[in-house]
């Protein structure tokens, strides 16, 4: 078959590409950024550049539409935030090829993070508390009762404009041009799970834990875990769901045992990377089979870990860890049989450092300038 993925500068789209090439499958990939890592992969096909679906929706969707019935393509497989324009028009889309994606309304239900942890506490699960807040003085009042808040946008994503607040500290200002949310703070050891998900069946799952992260950011070293809780919560979540698609979801685990799931990420997430590259995730990702997670080895993204990770080590015993960690794991984007995504992993970076520029963003916020769903 014929794949097309979106969002192809991120690392799940290089994973996803090598993972469905070995699988047989020929691949193509496109993204807003006019060059990335994944377009210089042996195992692609074509790379296409196509608008930002956020300011330029129709003509996004008018460009996958040439792509699909040009270059012939029977399934099209979104793998970052764009997958809820690509939902919001997968009828007309779904007229040429396979879509691999849930409905917009269940994307959206997931990505708004007070609605997720509304279903969640549905559930019978642990939930944090969460509010929607209504302004400064509606936070300044949870406050009175909980000294810890952790504070974010209803819609985000990679820990972007979070920050924890704390009673009887100065609060900073709050922009309120987006639904704001105040969550209670748990204290525990952060967990993430990584999921592909065939008509409500797991096909893929793996639990990690992101060692080493940007401050209130996304990890760079994935650790895998054998967690039988983490996937048993995931099976209960998706209980007649009949979704389809890759879901990312992220917990705090407390000394007692009690997994708190804090927010859910509907599209492929960096978890991903720890499954053997033998093509049976992508297999997985088309429902044609049952892929396993590599448990032993961890993964990382190095160029981080050479510099954000050492940068922050501030002991012996921390350069000491940090040299066993990196011994230990593999890099998420080298591979001797295709290396020019290594050697060109910071492509994006002149785009990315210009756009940062031009409309007055961080870095962080400029990766998904083009592409992110705000409600």
């Amino acid at each position: 078959m014929r794949v097309l993925l979106t969002g192809a500068r991120g690392l799940p789209a290089l994973v996803a590409a090598r993972q469905l090439h070995r699988a047989g499958h020929a691949v193509l990939v496109c993204d807003t950024f006019p060059t990335h890592a994944t377009r210089h992969s042996r195992e692609i096909e074509r790379s296409f550049q196509v608008p930002a679906p956020r300011f330029e929706e129709e003509a996004f969707i008018q460009r996958l539409l040439s792509i699909i019935e040009e270059h012939r393509v029977d399934v099209l497989m979104p793998t970052g935030e764009e997958i809820l324009y690509v939902a919001r028009h997968s009828e007309r889309l779904k007229a040429l090829c396979e879509v691999v994606a849930a409905t917009f309304e269940q994307l959206t239900a997931l990505h708004d993070k007070g609605a997720f942890n509304q279903r969640v506490a549905a559930l019978g699960l642990p939930a944090p508390k969460t509010w929607r807040l209504e302004g400064q003085e509606h936070l300044e009042t949870l406050l009175l009762e909980h000294s810890r808040l952790i504070v974010k946008p209803a819609f985000s994503r990679f820990g972007q404009k979070t920050r924890l607040v704390q009673a009887g500290t100065p609060l900073p200002p709050l922009g309120f041009t987006r639904t704001l949310l105040a969550q209670e703070f748990i204290e525990g050891t952060e967990l993430c799970s990584s999921s592909v998900v065939w008509e409500g069946a797991l096909t893929a799952h793996v639990c990690y834990r992101p060692r080493y992260r940007f401050p209130s950011g996304p990890g760079y070293y994935y650790e895998p875990l054998g967690h039988p809780g983490v996937r048993e919560w995931v099976l209960r979540f998706l209980e007649g769901t009949r979704f389809t698609g890759s879901l990312g979801f992220d917990f705090i685990e407390t000394d007692r045992g009690e997994l708190f799931a804090l927010e859910c990420n509907p599209r492929m997430t960096s978890g991903f990377i720890l499954f053997p590259e033998d093509g049976r995730l992508g297999r997985a990702m088309l429902g044609q089979a049952i892929a396993e997670p590599d448990l032993e080895t961890p993964a990382m993204v190095g160029f981080p870990m050479l510099t954000a990770a050492l940068l922050r080590i501030r002991s012996w015993q921390g350069l000491r860890e940090w040299r066993r960690a990196f011994g230990a794991a593999r890099d998420a984007f080298w591979r001797r049989e295709d290396p020019k995504p290594f050697w060109y992993q910071l492509a994006a970076f002149p785009h990315l450092f210009q756009l940062s520029r031009r409309h007055g963003l961080a870095m962080g916020e400029a990766t998904t300038h083009y592409t992110e769903w705000n409600g």
